[in-house]
């Protein structure tokens, strides 16, 4: 291996350990199984053409997730003031590593999709240019969320799309064109991702910080229904001595399963009527997508408790949480009945939200027209979505904390290892892949379940004190 080949990838490890200690392990591990899962699954449905570039979308998407929230936040930590004075070439090697990685997953996917339908034309467009904006995001400038928004419309609203244009984007030249004319504008971004290292570095810091302190799940005193929410059930925790219910509201506002419960009903509502919107736009093409693809915007409020699994595990390092964590045992002795509050909790308010998912999934598919194929589905994808539950039990005090992307690739690896197994299964014994899949997602779901639980319990305090602010 060539010295700048070495020094890249001890770069890119470098960047993904700020993210986590075994970020690249993880990411080593899961690209190839998920890349195979896709095109095993694409070459059982379709054929060998399809299922060779399903494998390359998914190779290619994986890497650039991994680039977006894990490498170039790391890579963006490593370019401090401090480290361009150590290493003055660093910057220009962080440089020219992310550029070649975003560029090479952007001609991975123009050449694959090279010739496609208009419509997965459009998603793969859209895709290389929300890199950007995620990236841009990631990294705490303004401009990502700009970009996300202006090109929001090309996957919500496909309709408003001229005709002539939706028919050149299935010319083989479109999506090559396209990632040439991309060039610039990513190498521009790259320049403002990694900056010159000094006052702008602090200021883009600061910035990113910011932008995190402000999320949806921790509460100001804008929206007073969730205000009002938060109270009324507080009130019924405290006259019921629901312990696990007030535990939850001690962690912060966004954690409560009344919270995540209003959540999934207004994502399921919303599904409801962008499908309804795009069936009555007076549209043809916006109504014949609509009823074959409604079924699945019933999947998002599995995103939902995805999310909420996601903040149930990173509870101790929430801001949010010191109030929790002051409730913690000081001595060992009474640390059993603590976590068993705690993990029992969890476990019971990620279940139920997991079920009002499933159930807001399979009525929206029922509403928007979904056959009984579509149905039988979107069920084994509800339950190829179980073993989420585990992400909460974990032994908060010894343990290092997941990247949240990590945590969603750890799901998705699972989910694809079952659809794996389920394979070879269902030809041998003439079953169903997805039923299948999904019954073997459940078994395993209550193994880890099962062996997380008794590591929580087993733990020697629920949170160490060293972690109070």
């Amino acid at each position: 291996m060539s010295p700048r080949l070495a020094l890249y990838g001890l770069l890119w490890r470098s960047a993904l350990a700020q993210v986590h200690p075994y970020a690249h392990r993880l990411v080593v591990w899961l690209t190839p199984v998920l890349s195979l899962v896709a095109a095993a699954l694409a070459w059982k449905v379709y054929d060998l053409a399809t299922g060779a570039r399903w494998g390359a979308n998914m190779l290619c998407s994986l890497v650039l997730l991994t680039w977006t929230w894990g490498f170039l936040p790391g890579a963006f930590k490593l370019n401090s003031p401090a480290n361009a004075q150590l290493t003055p070439g660093m910057r220009a090697r962080l440089l020219e590593l992310a550029s070649a990685v975003w560029m090479l997953c952007i001609a991975g996917l123009a050449f694959a999709n090279a010739g496609s339908a208009s419509d997965v034309v459009l998603r793969v467009v859209w895709w290389m240019v929300a890199s950007l904006g995620l990236a841009l995001a990631a990294t705490g400038s303004g401009a990502g969320s700009a970009v996300l928004l202006a090109i929001w419309p090309l996957m919500g609203l496909p309709s408003v799309i001229p005709d002539r244009a939706y028919a050149m984007m299935a010319h083989p030249a479109f999506l090559p064109l396209l990632a040439a004319l991309l060039l610039l504008p990513g190498l521009a971004a790259m320049r403002v991702i990694l900056a010159q290292a000094g006052d702008r570095h602090w200021q883009l810091l600061e910035k990113r910080t910011v932008w995190r302190d402000r999320n949806a799940f921790k509460l100001r005193g804008e929206n007073g229904l969730l205000l009002s929410w938060q109270a009324y059930s507080l009130r019924l925790a405290g006259k019921r001595r629901d312990l696990g219910a007030m535990l939850l509201h001690g962690s912060g506002p966004g954690l409560p399963l009344g919270v995540i419960a209003l959540s999934i009903a207004g994502m399921g509502l919303f599904g409801l009527l962008l499908v309804g919107f795009m069936r009555l736009g007076g549209y043809p093409k916006a109504a014949e997508l609509a009823l074959e693809m409604g079924w699945m915007w019933s999947l998002l409020p599995l995103l939902l408790f995805q999310l909420h699994t996601n903040l149930l595990a990173n509870l101790t390092d929430m801001p949010a949480g010191q109030p929790l964590l002051r409730l913690a045992p000081a001595m060992p002795a009474t640390a059993p009945r603590f976590n068993r509050l705690l993990a029992s909790t969890a476990l019971r308010s990620s279940l139920a939200a997991w079920g009002m998912a499933a159930a807001t999934a399979l009525l929206c598919s029922v509403l928007s027209g979904a056959g009984a194929d579509e149905l039988l589905l979107v069920a084994s994808l509800c339950g190829l979505a179980l073993p989420a539950l585990a992400l909460p039990l974990r032994d908060h005090a010894r343990r290092p904390r997941w990247n949240p992307v990590l945590q969603w690739l750890t799901v998705l690896a699972l989910a694809g290892g079952c659809l794996l197994v389920a394979l070879p299964i269902g030809r041998l014994l003439a079953l169903p892949v997805f039923p299948t899949a999904a019954g073997l997602a459940i078994v395993l779901t209550a193994f880890l379940v099962s062996r997380r639980y008794r590591s929580t319990l087993r733990a020697p305090f629920a949170f160490p004190a060293g972690r109070l602010d």
